[in-house]
């Protein structure tokens, strides 16, 4: 589940990259696969001590409804995810306004039997006067990172 966007593809990658990898290899010698997994509104509360904006401690109630999707071939695996949903915040502080936002995420992740490793993230989310959109790119080729790239633009905060 995203918290903002402060997923980010290198930390995931690590544990995902070799995973994909080692069935890379072994797809090269069996067959095509594929398979899929789904979660429909699913209810998750979290507690934080701060939110995107600063020291503003909430109990967040997230639903969101997600879809992972991979494919694998005799030289690659690609693997997508994508989630959607809603949430309400209520701030600890009642001097601040608790609100109700929702979000998208997507991420793809592609692992060649070469040796080529590529991801891409997006990720938006508008809490109120708030806007938050963050956009993650990796691409690594026989070992070498070639791109590692990072934004985040959040504007609105009070």
């Amino acid at each position: 589940m995203s918290r903002h966007g402060t997923r980010t593809i290198p930390a995931a990658l690590a544990a995902l990259a070799v995973l994909l990898t080692t069935a890379a290899v072994a797809s090269a010698a069996g067959p095509i696969g594929q398979g899929r997994d789904a979660g429909h509104k699913e209810v998750k509360v979290e507690v934080y001590g701060d939110d995107i904006c600063g020291d503003r401690a909430n109990t967040t109630t997230y639903t969101v409804t997600w879809r992972v999707h991979w494919v694998e071939f005799a030289d690659s695996v690609h693997f997508s995810y994508t989630e959607t949903g809603r949430y309400v915040t209520d701030f600890d502080d009642p001097s601040i306004e608790d609100y109700q936002s929702q979000f998208t995420e997507t991420s793809h992740f592609d692992v060649t039997r070469g040796g080529t490793v590529t991801a891409t993230e997006q990720f938006h989310d508008f809490p109120g006067s708030i806007q938050i959109k963050t956009h993650a790119v990796f691409a690594e080729v026989d070992g070498t990172i070639r791109v590692d790239r990072y934004s985040i633009d959040v504007t609105g905060c009070p």
